[in-house]
């Protein structure tokens, strides 16, 4: 029985391109009536703010209703650099805005752990401290908010497997 060939790569390959092709036209148009959709989007978006400067008849509401909407059409990219750009996620830090004054807003302090409170507990001592010694003072000063049914096992937790705390006797540690 003879073997059946296979058809060469290269019909293959002129099959792609022309498929290539027709996706590349049908993005084209896509582009042109997108367009065409962010000029109406820009019309409908001025006569709505004429329309409501108008209703409230103040100055800044005209002001801000003439003001030209720029519109921002994102470019894709087809084929390698498409695949390569999806790749790299390459987008900036989101700035936080004070409420109502335009302005970035003060950065946070970093949130304060359970093990940062021990670490400073034990620093300002500057002796070893005992477990017992440890939760109780964390209690007494109120130093940590837990919502902790049995907070005695978080802070042992903490403490074992913590990299700046050490242990120096059973039940002994310092930072």
């Amino acid at each position: 029985m003879p073997r059946m060939k296979s058809k060469p790569a290269v019909a293959s390959t002129a099959a792609k391109r022309k498929q290539l092709a027709r996706t590349q036209i049908q993005f084209k148009n896509l582009e042109s009536r997108l367009a065409v959709l962010d000029k109406e989007y820009a019309a409908l978006q001025a006569a709505t703010g004429k329309l409501v400067a108008g209703l409230l008849g103040s100055a800044a509401a005209k002001a801000k209703a003439t003001a030209p909407k720029t519109t921002r059409t994102p470019k894709v990219q087809v084929g390698k650099k498409a695949a390569i750009a999806k790749a790299k996620p390459g987008r900036k830090p989101k700035v936080q805005v004070a409420a109502k004054r335009g302005r970035p807003a003060a950065p946070k302090a970093p949130r304060q752990t359970v093990e940062s409170t021990v670490v400073a507990l034990l620093k300002a001592n500057k002796k070893p401290m005992a477990f017992p010694e440890i939760m109780a003072t964390i209690q007494k000063k109120k130093l940590i908010k837990t919502k902790s049914a049995n907070f005695a096992n978080v802070l042992r937790r903490t403490i074992s497997t913590s990299s700046k705390i050490k242990r120096v006797g059973r039940g002994v540690y310092r930072a």
